[in-house]
């Protein structure tokens, strides 16, 4: 699987210091262009003042700063969803594996302590808020996620575009829908293309008011690097600009965007430290450049009051785990995404007062 992406708009040929003047030049103007949002806190959470916020913020960071460490007994998710996150251990098992895969040995150490997935208290925390996923097909992992650890079977969905939405929790009731929109557009009607929807970028609306009042809670990842970091900017302004428009209370989370690892199928363990930028620069698909959009976005989903969790921070260590062959982007389930659930609750628990904000 191989992300969209432009080659023009990478800077390999550029070198490291002006790679890193380039990303602090681009930060300050992300900063300047979202100044706009005029936002105290984060709007659907009791984080309700600047400082309790910055608390919170420097809170997520740290459960996405620490290291993987082999433990066999952390939390994993069962997996009865797609059968493609399946493949590792159908594959593991058929080749004569017994016990856990791998790459299901290892969790994420973050440097502040983190509380057990308890899906029943979960559900709770959520208060009946109804959950959007919207991104690319990356993305759509999440809605993977989020129906392993909440539901006790699976859910049936047709494809990977626009899935109908599907009860999470019971009690209080909380549905999920995934729409894959690969730029997180403000478009309102999908572009058909003459009946023939193109394959490439995926536009799929979602930024109606009725989506956004229906869907309080919004989780967004843009990850194509098809444009000019000037032309990202704004269009990630014009997206939360007009969400929050349609919904001033929306809780809006982002998740950062990873890099894939070329040749994962040979890969066996976590790395022990992030590639360098010597190693990032020759990186295909504008992975090269997500370090750079990654902080731009920050800058931006700050400024609108949203929370950015670095999710990427994990996964650009796990070589290992991924589905393997042509996907050397998603994940097997169980696997590094274990993690992911972990942080994501800690994310939830705190937005709703459940945890202590002083790490």
């Amino acid at each position: 699987m191989a992300p969209l992406q432009d080659p023009k708009y990478t800077t390999a040929h550029l070198t490291t210091q002006e790679r890193d003047a380039l990303q602090a030049s681009m930060i300050e103007k992300a900063r300047a262009a979202a100044s706009e949002f005029q936002i105290t806190g984060i709007p659907g959470s009791i984080m309700n003042t600047a400082s309790k916020a910055k608390k919170f913020r420097s809170l997520v960071d740290c459960w996405t700063t620490g290291s993987w460490v082999e433990d066999t007994t952390h939390y994993t998710m069962p997996h009865f969803q797609d059968p493609i996150y399946g493949s590792c251990d159908r594959k593991y098992k058929k080749s004569g594996g017994t016990g856990l895969r791998p790459a299901v040995r290892y969790t994420w150490k973050s440097q502040c302590d983190m509380i057990n997935v308890d899906a029943q208290h979960w559900c709770q925390v959520l208060r009946g808020r109804h959950l959007l996923l919207v991104g690319d097909l990356v993305q759509y992992q999440l809605h993977e996620l989020f129906l392993d650890t909440l539901r006790d079977g699976p859910a049936v969905c047709f494809g990977e575009l626009n899935c109908k939405d599907h009860t999470v929790c019971e009690e209080p009731e909380t549905r999920l829908r995934y729409l894959r929109n690969d730029i997180l557009s403000v478009r309102r009607k999908m572009d058909q293309n003459h009946g023939h929807p193109t394959a490439n970028v995926i536009e799929w609306p979602f930024t109606s008011s009725s989506i956004m009042r229906g869907y309080p809670v919004v989780i967004l990842n843009r990850a194509p690097v098809i444009e000019s970091d000037e032309k990202f900017i704004k269009g990630l302004i014009e997206t939360l600009r007009v969400m929050r428009k349609a919904n001033p209370n929306a809780l809006v989370l982002y998740r950062s965007t990873g890099i894939g690892h070329p040749f994962c199928d040979d890969a066996t363990e976590p790395l022990a430290r992030p590639l360098d930028d010597s190693y990032l620069k020759k990186l295909p698909h504008g992975w090269s450049e997500l370090e750079r959009r990654n902080a731009m976005a920050r800058e931006i989903v700050e400024a609108a009051g949203g929370v950015f969790i670095d999710l990427a921070r994990l996964t650009n260590v796990r070589p290992d785990g991924h589905i393997g062959g042509q996907d050397c982007l998603r994940y097997c389930i169980p696997g590094p995404l274990d993690s992911w659930a972990q942080i994501l609750y800690q994310v939830f628990l705190g937005l709703d007062g459940h945890l202590s904000i002083e790490n």
